[in-house]
């Protein structure tokens, strides 16, 4: 259960980190937390149930110093939600030097040749007890870094509590916040406590290992808290699976970077609007405004690469904010609101006096089509007419 679980988060670390970085970049904390907590579950798997002595040569001390970063990467990612920016300055390398110390300490394990790790897999998985003697190996004291790294977690996770606590508290208003912001605030709740009970339960079974000195691995695997710490991780990759919007994170509008204007032809009486839209942010339905003015009046669709990525550097605002205004206030894909854009500024020039100028097949260059069989498809697809049908109805009026 334990490597299913670690192997499937770390393949989900690889999509988000992938997917989701250029979005939120609060989520690479997140990915960094994730990718972690895999680790020391394939640790655990290893040094406690696995039988190969090549898996535990691999896994067992190469990778124990970064373990101390799990900790760090949950607070920055909560940290960084709340406060709807990414930050990593020089003063938050204070929070690696544990991770620093802990390398320096086990830095000779790294030259060991192969056929010594081996004879020290094959003792691990004969008997744990063989941690008590490890440092004869001069591979750092593990009754030093096997609990620290696991306090420090549970430390970190409780500073992370503490601030979304004052977060609630200063806000007052969780009862008020949108749907996504209420998502958001309860997952970064759910992930912080189960952090905590994982770290709890982890700590539990090491002071009851170290206490009662098990001489098996057996007396290890009959320990509850085993459970209970891979059942907390299990729901976190889990929870992100079933609500991804969660990741989009808490947007915060900096009024500072754009100026809102709302000019009479305001397209956003012409969108779909979300059920709950009369929920939604104000200041992000002011930005959906903005986004749909700019759109309309600065028409930066009609370049065929045009992403969602330029409209963000058009506008400075994080991306982020973007697929909020798009996915929570008017329940539509970029892709498809861009193709209406398209479509309705074809639909102007087809009207106007641009078509004397330029033939049909002169059209659409003009509004960011591909090719003129995707002009052609799409048109009909939209209108439900071809360009030339729709002219002809239109005339006739």
């Amino acid at each position: 259960m334990i490597l299913s679980i670690s192997i499937a988060t770390l393949f989900l670390t690889i999509i988000l980190t992938y997917s989701n970085y250029s979005v939120n970049k609060n989520s690479f904390y997140l990915s960094g937390l994730l990718f972690l907590l895999s680790i020391s579950g394939l640790m655990h798997y290893y040094i406690v149930f696995s039988e190969s002595a090549q898996g535990v040569a691999i896994i067992y001390t190469h990778f124990m110093p970064i373990l101390y970063l799990q900790g760090p990467m949950l607070y920055f990612y909560v940290s960084g939600t709340l406060k709807d920016r990414f930050e990593f300055g020089w003063k938050k390398l204070v929070h690696f030097l544990p991770s620093l110390i802990a390398f320096i300490s086990v830095f000779d394990y790294y030259f060991k040749p192969w056929s010594f790790k081996i004879a020290l897999a094959n003792k691990i998985i004969t008997s744990p007890n063989v941690i008590y003697t490890i440092a004869n190996f001069h591979i750092g004291n593990q009754f030093i870094n096997l609990p620290a790294r696991t306090v420090s977690l549970i430390v970190y996770g409780l500073f992370s509590f503490v601030l979304l606590i004052k977060y609630t508290i200063r806000n007052k208003t969780y009862k008020t916040q949108t749907l996504v912001q209420s998502k958001t605030i309860t997952w970064l709740y759910f992930i912080t406590i189960n952090v905590v009970i994982s770290g709890i339960s982890y700590l539990l079974m090491i002071i009851k290992f170290m206490n009662e000195r098990m001489h098996t691995r057996a007396q290890i695997n009959e320990m509850s808290m085993n459970y209970i710490s891979a059942f907390s991780f299990f729901l976190i990759p889990i929870s992100i699976l079933i609500l991804p919007s969660v990741l989009y994170g808490l947007p915060i509008l900096d009024k500072t970077k754009i100026k809102i204007h709302v000019p009479k032809n305001n397209i956003l009486k012409k969108s779909k609007l979300n059920p709950t839209e009369k929920e939604e942010n104000n200041e992000m339905k002011a930005l959906t405004i903005v986004m749909q003015n700019y759109l309309k009046t600065e028409k930066p669709f009609v370049d065929p690469k045009f992403s969602l990525d330029d409209l963000a550097k058009q506008l400075d605002v994080p991306k982020h904010h973007l697929y909020y205004c798009l996915n929570s206030v008017l329940d539509i894909k970029f892709t498809t609101l861009r193709t209406q854009m398209r479509v309705e500024y074809a639909k102007e020039l087809l009207l106007s006096d641009s078509l004397k100028s330029v033939s049909m097949e002169g059209i659409w260059p003009k509004t960011g089509f591909s090719s003129r069989t995707n002009f052609f498809v799409t048109f009909k697809e939209v209108t439900g007419y071809t360009p030339v049908e729709f002219i002809k109805i239109n005339i006739e009026k």
